[in-house]
């Protein structure tokens, strides 16, 4: 039986996406030991053309943000612009804001990619909480973010012939991806209510309670980079003896 820990390295490189998503590098998720003791949880792919994607991962992760809000809040419903649903965000103007931001990010991503295939990717949703290495050696300076929590959001966006649709597929499809999305509000909802025990206390009075980060396609070897980049930074020198 091989070690716990390469059990994990192998299932971190991704082994449930296409061959072709991995040679790209956007469809791993960030770095397993900055994610030691984090709680994943997976979600069903969503499948949608261009133009549905920013309102499908819209109303996902408004939907696990509100749900991860421990704190005082008032809450905001929320008619989607595109599907027959709706859905609750916190209320915080600065989490929308910047939840807008990165989606609008990913529409710039996904206009770069080929559109004669299917393009596959991840959203991370990841909670987090600041530590104060400073002191703590060569390597163990500066700020570091422990993971307590991560959502994984696969996108299958269609391309080629399948994005020429006529208009009753289109319709059929669109049906069928707003049942995904009521689907996977629902099934956020109930794993945030039977998975309780790893989140740590709240110690923030902000409306969203703990620190997250939005992570994009082709981020996760940037997002490396500039830790170890803040890691030297405020790295302490060694003593010499």
């Amino acid at each position: 039986r091989e070690p716990d820990s390469r059990a994990r390295r192998r299932r971190w490189r991704g082994a449930r996406f296409p061959r072709r998503a991995r040679r790209r590098g956007f469809a791993r998720p960030c770095p397993p030991f900055t994610f030691m003791n984090c709680e994943v949880f997976s979600l069903a792919p969503l499948r949608c053309e261009a133009f549905q994607a920013k309102e499908t991962l819209r109303a996902v992760l408004h939907t696990i943000l509100f749900a991860r809000t421990l704190g005082v809040v008032r809450p905001r419903d929320v008619d989607s612009e595109l599907f027959d649903l709706t859905y609750a965000t916190c209320g915080d103007p600065a989490v929308e804001r910047h939840v807008e931001e990165r989606l609008d990010a990913l529409v710039r991503w996904l206009a770069k990619q080929d559109r004669e295939d299917d393009t596959v990717a991840r959203v991370c949703l990841s909670f987090y909480e600041p530590k104060d290495k400073r002191g703590g050696g060569w390597f163990g300076g500066g700020d570091e973010r422990v993971y307590w929590e991560q959502w994984r959001v696969p996108i299958e966006v269609v391309g080629g012939d399948e994005a020429l649709m006529n208009v009753a597929d289109r319709e059929a499809n669109s049906a069928e991806l707003q049942q995904t999305i009521v689907a996977a509000t629902q099934h956020i909802l109930g794993l945030v209510n039977e998975r309780k025990d790893h989140i740590p206390p709240v110690v923030s009075a902000d409306v969203a309670s703990f620190p997250y980060e939005i992570s994009l396609p082709g981020e996760t070897e940037g997002a490396l980079l500039g830790s170890l980049r803040r890691m030297l930074t405020h790295a302490s020198p060694p003593t010499l003896v």
